[in-house]
Protein backbone atom coordinates (compact mmCIF):
# COMPACT_ATOMS: atom_id res chain seq x y z
CA UNK A 1 0.00 0.00 0.00
CA UNK A 2 2.06 3.83 -1.38
CA UNK A 3 1.79 6.01 1.73
CA UNK A 4 2.82 9.34 1.98
CA UNK A 5 2.81 12.15 4.91
CA UNK A 6 0.09 14.72 4.04
CA UNK A 7 1.20 17.80 2.61
CA UNK A 8 -0.81 19.51 5.10
CA UNK A 9 1.19 19.01 8.27
CA UNK A 10 3.97 20.75 6.28
CA UNK A 11 1.52 24.18 5.02
CA UNK A 12 3.34 26.79 7.61
CA UNK A 13 6.87 25.83 6.50
CA UNK A 14 6.07 26.04 2.60
CA UNK A 15 5.42 28.49 -0.02
CA UNK A 16 2.97 28.13 -2.16
CA UNK A 17 5.03 27.04 -4.59
CA UNK A 18 6.90 24.32 -2.69
CA UNK A 19 3.76 23.44 -1.20
CA UNK A 20 2.61 22.86 -4.94
CA UNK A 21 5.58 21.39 -6.40
CA UNK A 22 6.16 18.75 -3.08
CA UNK A 23 2.22 17.62 -3.42
CA UNK A 24 2.74 16.83 -6.84
CA UNK A 25 5.82 14.66 -5.96
CA UNK A 26 3.74 12.72 -2.66
CA UNK A 27 1.32 12.31 -5.53
CA UNK A 28 3.24 10.98 -8.30
CA UNK A 29 5.06 8.59 -5.74
CA UNK A 30 2.02 7.62 -4.36
CA UNK A 31 0.58 6.99 -7.76
CA UNK A 32 3.65 4.35 -8.85
CA UNK A 33 2.86 2.82 -5.63
CA UNK A 34 6.04 3.52 -4.11
CA UNK A 35 5.54 4.21 -0.15
CA UNK A 36 7.43 7.52 1.06
CA UNK A 37 7.42 10.17 3.84
CA UNK A 38 8.02 13.79 3.26
CA UNK A 39 10.44 15.23 5.48
CA UNK A 40 11.07 18.67 6.42
CA UNK A 41 13.45 20.70 5.95
CA UNK A 42 12.71 21.91 2.36
CA UNK A 43 16.03 23.34 1.59
CA UNK A 44 15.89 26.31 -1.55
CA UNK A 45 19.11 27.44 -3.00
CA UNK A 46 19.16 31.03 -6.02
CA UNK A 47 18.63 27.82 -8.65
CA UNK A 48 17.02 24.59 -7.48
CA UNK A 49 15.15 23.58 -4.15
CA UNK A 50 15.40 20.04 -2.94
CA UNK A 51 12.50 18.21 -1.24
CA UNK A 52 13.11 15.20 0.93
CA UNK A 53 11.56 11.95 1.39
CA UNK A 54 12.34 9.00 3.05
CA UNK A 55 11.53 5.69 1.22
CA UNK A 56 9.38 3.62 3.97
CA UNK A 57 8.93 -1.02 3.60
CA UNK A 58 9.65 -2.28 0.57
CA UNK A 59 10.54 0.95 -1.49
CA UNK A 60 14.23 1.06 -2.84
CA UNK A 61 15.84 4.25 -3.00
CA UNK A 62 17.22 2.49 -6.73
CA UNK A 63 13.53 3.11 -6.88
CA UNK A 64 12.64 6.60 -6.67
CA UNK A 65 16.30 7.95 -8.06
CA UNK A 66 15.18 6.62 -11.62
CA UNK A 67 12.13 8.31 -11.55
CA UNK A 68 13.82 11.80 -12.57
CA UNK A 69 12.24 12.22 -15.81
CA UNK A 70 8.40 11.31 -14.61
CA UNK A 71 9.07 13.86 -12.16
CA UNK A 72 10.18 16.37 -14.65
CA UNK A 73 7.21 15.60 -16.69
CA UNK A 74 4.83 16.03 -13.88
CA UNK A 75 6.31 19.28 -12.88
CA UNK A 76 6.43 20.79 -16.18
CA UNK A 77 10.45 21.29 -15.94
CA UNK A 78 13.24 20.88 -17.68
CA UNK A 79 15.07 18.42 -15.51
CA UNK A 80 14.76 16.87 -11.97
CA UNK A 81 18.11 15.68 -10.14
CA UNK A 82 17.26 12.29 -7.48
CA UNK A 83 20.19 11.20 -5.54
CA UNK A 84 20.44 10.69 -1.59
CA UNK A 85 21.65 13.25 0.77
CA UNK A 86 24.82 12.37 2.20
CA UNK A 87 24.30 11.65 6.00
CA UNK A 88 20.74 11.89 5.67
CA UNK A 89 18.34 8.94 5.92
CA UNK A 90 16.20 11.37 2.64
CA UNK A 91 16.45 11.48 -0.61
CA UNK A 92 16.68 14.61 -2.16
CA UNK A 93 14.62 15.32 -5.08
CA UNK A 94 16.06 19.19 -6.44
CA UNK A 95 13.78 20.97 -8.78
CA UNK A 96 14.42 24.23 -11.08
CA UNK A 97 12.93 27.19 -9.22
CA UNK A 98 10.37 29.45 -11.60
CA UNK A 99 12.47 32.63 -10.74
CA UNK A 100 16.47 31.84 -11.10
CA UNK A 101 19.00 33.89 -9.58
CA UNK A 102 22.18 33.30 -11.38
CA UNK A 103 25.16 33.47 -9.58
CA UNK A 104 27.27 36.34 -10.32
CA UNK A 105 31.28 36.22 -9.73
CA UNK A 106 31.52 40.04 -8.78
CA UNK A 107 28.26 39.37 -5.96
CA UNK A 108 30.31 36.38 -4.40
CA UNK A 109 34.20 37.63 -4.40
CA UNK A 110 32.58 41.45 -2.93
CA UNK A 111 31.20 39.69 0.48
CA UNK A 112 34.21 38.26 1.00
CA UNK A 113 36.98 40.42 2.86
CA UNK A 114 39.44 41.81 -0.24
CA UNK A 115 42.28 40.18 -0.76
CA UNK A 116 42.26 38.31 2.85
CA UNK A 117 39.96 36.06 1.76
CA UNK A 118 41.98 33.54 0.31
CA UNK A 119 43.47 32.61 3.64
CA UNK A 120 40.13 31.55 5.53
CA UNK A 121 36.67 31.60 4.90
CA UNK A 122 34.26 32.04 7.08
CA UNK A 123 34.57 29.30 9.66
CA UNK A 124 38.30 29.99 9.73
CA UNK A 125 39.40 27.34 7.80
CA UNK A 126 42.96 28.32 6.37
CA UNK A 127 43.60 27.72 2.41
CA UNK A 128 46.74 27.52 0.69
CA UNK A 129 45.32 27.39 -3.13
CA UNK A 130 41.41 28.64 -2.56
CA UNK A 131 38.84 27.64 -5.50
CA UNK A 132 35.86 29.71 -5.51
CA UNK A 133 33.29 27.11 -7.04
CA UNK A 134 30.42 28.83 -6.36
CA UNK A 135 27.15 28.29 -4.14
CA UNK A 136 25.98 24.83 -3.43
CA UNK A 137 22.02 24.00 -3.50
CA UNK A 138 21.00 25.69 -0.39
CA UNK A 139 22.87 29.02 -1.11
CA UNK A 140 25.75 28.36 1.20
CA UNK A 141 29.34 29.83 -0.53
CA UNK A 142 31.37 26.89 -1.38
CA UNK A 143 35.46 27.43 -1.62
CA UNK A 144 37.55 24.02 -1.39
CA UNK A 145 41.39 23.80 -1.26
CA UNK A 146 43.34 23.14 -4.07
CA UNK A 147 46.15 21.14 -1.94
CA UNK A 148 43.73 19.37 -0.56
CA UNK A 149 42.72 17.49 -3.62
CA UNK A 150 45.61 17.80 -5.30
CA UNK A 151 44.27 17.53 -9.00
CA UNK A 152 41.09 18.61 -10.15
CA UNK A 153 39.51 17.40 -13.65
CA UNK A 154 36.29 19.23 -15.23
CA UNK A 155 34.14 17.46 -17.39
CA UNK A 156 30.90 18.87 -19.31
CA UNK A 157 29.48 19.57 -22.88
CA UNK A 158 29.86 22.56 -24.86
CA UNK A 159 27.86 25.65 -23.54
CA UNK A 160 27.86 24.12 -20.14
CA UNK A 161 29.63 26.69 -17.92
CA UNK A 162 32.67 24.27 -18.27
CA UNK A 163 35.37 27.54 -19.75
CA UNK A 164 33.55 29.87 -17.31
CA UNK A 165 34.22 28.33 -14.40
CA UNK A 166 37.53 28.20 -15.31
CA UNK A 167 37.81 32.16 -16.28
CA UNK A 168 36.01 32.77 -13.03
CA UNK A 169 38.49 30.28 -11.02
CA UNK A 170 41.60 32.14 -12.67
CA UNK A 171 40.46 35.68 -11.71
CA UNK A 172 40.11 34.76 -7.72
CA UNK A 173 43.39 33.69 -7.63
CA UNK A 174 44.90 36.27 -9.28
CA UNK A 175 42.65 39.42 -7.62
CA UNK A 176 43.45 37.38 -4.12
CA UNK A 177 47.28 36.54 -4.65
CA UNK A 178 50.34 39.07 -5.45
CA UNK A 179 52.47 36.94 -8.43
CA UNK A 180 54.96 35.90 -5.55
CA UNK A 181 52.63 33.65 -4.03
CA UNK A 182 50.66 31.65 -6.91
CA UNK A 183 51.65 31.66 -10.67
CA UNK A 184 50.14 29.90 -13.42
CA UNK A 185 50.71 27.48 -16.48
CA UNK A 186 47.53 27.75 -19.50
CA UNK A 187 47.47 25.82 -22.31
CA UNK A 188 44.68 26.73 -24.68
CA UNK A 189 44.38 25.00 -27.87
CA UNK A 190 41.83 26.64 -29.34
CA UNK A 191 43.75 30.03 -28.52
CA UNK A 192 40.55 32.12 -27.42
CA UNK A 193 39.87 30.85 -24.01
CA UNK A 194 42.24 32.92 -21.99
CA UNK A 195 43.44 35.93 -24.19
CA UNK A 196 42.05 38.39 -21.11
CA UNK A 197 44.86 37.27 -18.80
CA UNK A 198 47.38 38.19 -21.31
CA UNK A 199 49.32 40.57 -19.42
CA UNK A 200 48.80 39.45 -16.02
CA UNK A 201 51.76 39.16 -13.65
CA UNK A 202 50.80 35.69 -12.83
CA UNK A 203 51.87 34.08 -15.45
CA UNK A 204 54.91 32.42 -16.10
CA UNK A 205 54.32 32.27 -19.78
CA UNK A 206 51.89 33.41 -22.31
CA UNK A 207 49.21 30.40 -22.79
CA UNK A 208 50.09 27.61 -24.70
CA UNK A 209 48.34 27.12 -28.37
CA UNK A 210 49.61 24.01 -29.44
CA UNK A 211 50.04 20.51 -28.14
CA UNK A 212 53.78 20.53 -28.63
CA UNK A 213 53.90 24.13 -27.13
CA UNK A 214 51.94 22.63 -23.69
CA UNK A 215 54.44 19.14 -23.90
CA UNK A 216 57.66 21.97 -23.63
CA UNK A 217 55.61 23.72 -20.45
CA UNK A 218 55.30 20.31 -18.92
CA UNK A 219 58.97 19.40 -19.66
CA UNK A 220 59.73 22.27 -18.01
CA UNK A 221 57.04 21.60 -14.98
CA UNK A 222 58.75 18.30 -14.58
CA UNK A 223 62.36 19.99 -14.42
CA UNK A 224 60.97 22.81 -11.61
CA UNK A 225 59.30 19.96 -9.50
CA UNK A 226 62.64 17.87 -9.48
CA UNK A 227 64.89 20.95 -9.06
CA UNK A 228 62.28 22.20 -5.37
CA UNK A 229 62.31 18.59 -4.09
CA UNK A 230 66.66 18.80 -4.25
CA UNK A 231 66.46 22.20 -2.06
CA UNK A 232 63.96 20.86 0.28
CA UNK A 233 66.69 19.02 2.59
CA UNK A 234 68.70 21.82 3.06
CA UNK A 235 66.14 23.08 4.99
CA UNK A 236 64.69 19.84 6.40
CA UNK A 237 61.75 20.20 4.86
CA UNK A 238 59.23 17.58 3.21
CA UNK A 239 57.02 19.82 1.09
CA UNK A 240 56.77 23.73 0.25
CA UNK A 241 54.48 24.50 3.47
CA UNK A 242 57.79 23.60 5.59
CA UNK A 243 60.02 25.18 2.72
CA UNK A 244 58.35 28.57 2.73
CA UNK A 245 58.05 28.63 6.82
CA UNK A 246 62.01 28.02 6.86
CA UNK A 247 63.50 29.55 3.72
CA UNK A 248 64.11 33.29 3.39
CA UNK A 249 63.70 32.76 0.09
CA UNK A 250 60.05 31.75 -0.65
CA UNK A 251 59.00 29.73 -3.28
CA UNK A 252 55.60 30.54 -5.03
CA UNK A 253 52.42 27.71 -5.72
CA UNK A 254 52.53 26.69 -9.86
CA UNK A 255 48.69 25.92 -10.98
CA UNK A 256 48.41 24.40 -13.66
CA UNK A 257 45.62 25.12 -16.17
CA UNK A 258 44.23 22.90 -19.35
CA UNK A 259 41.31 24.11 -21.16
CA UNK A 260 40.68 20.97 -23.44
CA UNK A 261 42.41 17.85 -22.26
CA UNK A 262 41.14 15.99 -25.31
CA UNK A 263 42.89 17.37 -27.75
CA UNK A 264 46.38 16.46 -25.83
CA UNK A 265 45.38 13.12 -25.28
CA UNK A 266 43.22 12.14 -28.31
CA UNK A 267 46.17 10.19 -30.91
CA UNK A 268 48.06 8.88 -28.30
CA UNK A 269 47.41 5.30 -29.45
CA UNK A 270 49.24 6.34 -32.42
CA UNK A 271 52.67 6.18 -33.46
CA UNK A 272 54.78 9.12 -34.87
CA UNK A 273 55.38 7.81 -37.86
CA UNK A 274 59.19 9.83 -38.83
CA UNK A 275 60.45 8.16 -35.49
CA UNK A 276 58.42 5.24 -35.02
CA UNK A 277 58.24 6.62 -31.15
CA UNK A 278 55.27 6.95 -28.97
CA UNK A 279 52.82 9.66 -30.25
CA UNK A 280 53.37 13.34 -28.56
CA UNK A 281 49.33 12.47 -26.99
CA UNK A 282 51.24 9.14 -25.11
CA UNK A 283 54.02 11.50 -23.93
CA UNK A 284 52.09 14.03 -22.53
CA UNK A 285 50.16 11.83 -21.11
CA UNK A 286 52.87 10.09 -19.02
CA UNK A 287 54.56 13.97 -18.41
CA UNK A 288 50.97 14.11 -16.46
CA UNK A 289 51.18 11.67 -14.69
CA UNK A 290 54.60 11.95 -13.31
CA UNK A 291 53.82 15.35 -12.62
CA UNK A 292 50.39 14.31 -10.68
CA UNK A 293 52.02 11.65 -8.51
CA UNK A 294 55.15 13.66 -7.32
CA UNK A 295 54.02 16.94 -7.50
CA UNK A 296 52.06 17.81 -4.73
CA UNK A 297 55.13 18.31 -2.43
CA UNK A 298 56.61 21.03 -4.67
CA UNK A 299 53.64 23.12 -4.52
CA UNK A 300 52.29 22.47 -8.25
CA UNK A 301 48.59 21.45 -9.15
CA UNK A 302 46.82 20.88 -11.98
CA UNK A 303 43.61 21.64 -13.35
CA UNK A 304 42.23 19.78 -16.15
CA UNK A 305 39.39 20.14 -18.36
CA UNK A 306 37.34 18.42 -21.14
CA UNK A 307 34.12 18.71 -23.07
CA UNK A 308 34.68 14.30 -23.93
CA UNK A 309 35.27 12.31 -21.45
CA UNK A 310 35.57 9.22 -22.99
CA UNK A 311 36.78 5.61 -21.76
CA UNK A 312 39.25 6.12 -24.10
CA UNK A 313 40.54 9.54 -23.15
CA UNK A 314 40.32 9.21 -19.23
CA UNK A 315 41.86 5.97 -18.46
CA UNK A 316 43.07 4.09 -15.22
CA UNK A 317 46.06 6.70 -14.94
CA UNK A 318 44.50 9.95 -15.74
CA UNK A 319 41.44 8.76 -13.07
CA UNK A 320 43.59 7.96 -10.32
CA UNK A 321 45.56 10.70 -10.46
CA UNK A 322 42.73 13.33 -10.27
CA UNK A 323 40.52 11.92 -7.56
CA UNK A 324 39.16 15.09 -7.50
CA UNK A 325 36.21 15.59 -10.28
CA UNK A 326 33.57 18.01 -10.90
CA UNK A 327 31.33 18.24 -13.78
CA UNK A 328 28.29 19.83 -15.71
CA UNK A 329 25.89 18.49 -17.80
CA UNK A 330 26.62 15.90 -19.68
CA UNK A 331 24.38 14.08 -23.25
CA UNK A 332 24.42 10.67 -21.42
CA UNK A 333 24.60 8.68 -18.37
CA UNK A 334 27.59 6.69 -19.71
CA UNK A 335 29.90 9.90 -19.38
CA UNK A 336 28.58 10.55 -16.08
CA UNK A 337 29.88 7.65 -15.14
CA UNK A 338 33.10 7.97 -16.62
CA UNK A 339 33.61 10.97 -14.76
CA UNK A 340 31.66 10.60 -11.87
CA UNK A 341 31.45 6.58 -11.41
CA UNK A 342 27.73 7.52 -11.12
CA UNK A 343 24.75 8.62 -12.81
CA UNK A 344 23.33 12.36 -12.73
CA UNK A 345 25.05 14.27 -14.27
CA UNK A 346 22.85 14.32 -17.37
CA UNK A 347 20.21 15.24 -15.18
CA UNK A 348 22.22 18.57 -14.94
CA UNK A 349 20.75 22.28 -15.78
CA UNK A 350 22.53 24.50 -17.84
CA UNK A 351 24.83 27.08 -17.37
CA UNK A 352 26.88 26.46 -14.60
CA UNK A 353 25.01 23.77 -12.96
CA UNK A 354 27.50 20.98 -11.90
CA UNK A 355 28.42 17.92 -9.47
CA UNK A 356 31.35 17.68 -7.57
CA UNK A 357 33.26 14.33 -5.99
CA UNK A 358 35.40 16.07 -3.04
CA UNK A 359 38.26 13.05 -2.26
CA UNK A 360 38.48 14.19 1.30
CA UNK A 361 33.59 14.40 1.66
CA UNK A 362 31.96 12.15 1.29
CA UNK A 363 29.09 11.54 -1.32
CA UNK A 364 28.17 14.34 -4.19
CA UNK A 365 27.70 17.93 -4.04
CA UNK A 366 26.00 19.87 -6.48
CA UNK A 367 27.29 23.84 -7.30
CA UNK A 368 26.31 26.70 -9.35
CA UNK A 369 29.22 28.04 -10.82
CA UNK A 370 29.68 31.86 -10.63
CA UNK A 371 29.70 33.24 -13.84
CA UNK A 372 32.51 36.19 -14.58
CA UNK A 373 31.95 38.68 -17.37
CA UNK A 374 35.27 40.00 -19.06
CA UNK A 375 34.78 42.86 -17.79
CA UNK A 376 34.78 41.30 -13.88
CA UNK A 377 38.08 39.28 -15.87
CA UNK A 378 39.47 42.48 -16.95
CA UNK A 379 38.86 44.56 -13.39
CA UNK A 380 40.84 41.33 -11.60
CA UNK A 381 43.65 41.54 -14.26
CA UNK A 382 44.19 45.43 -13.54
CA UNK A 383 44.14 45.16 -9.70
CA UNK A 384 47.03 42.45 -9.78
CA UNK A 385 48.83 44.76 -12.42
CA UNK A 386 48.54 47.66 -10.23
CA UNK A 387 48.97 46.05 -6.62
Amino acid sequence: MASVLPINDFKRSLTNEQLSVSAAIAFKLASLGLSAKFVEPVSQGPIVTVYRFQPQGSTRVSQIESLAQDFAVTLGVEEVFVKRMPGETAIGIAVPNRERNWVQWRNIVGTINTRNWIMSDTKGVEFQIPLLLGIDQVGECIIEDLTLMPHLLLAGSTGSGKSTLLNSIIASLIYGYSPTCIRFIMSDTKGVEFLHFTGAPHLLYNPCTSVYQTAERLTWLISEMELRLKKYPQYNARNILEYNSKSPSKLPYIVVIIDELADLLQDKRKQDEESRGPSIGKIIEAKLCHLAQKARASGIHIIASTQRPSVKLIEGNIKANFPARLTFRLPSEADSRTVLGTSGAEHLLSRGDMLFINPNKPGLQRIHAPIASIEDIKAAVEYSVRS
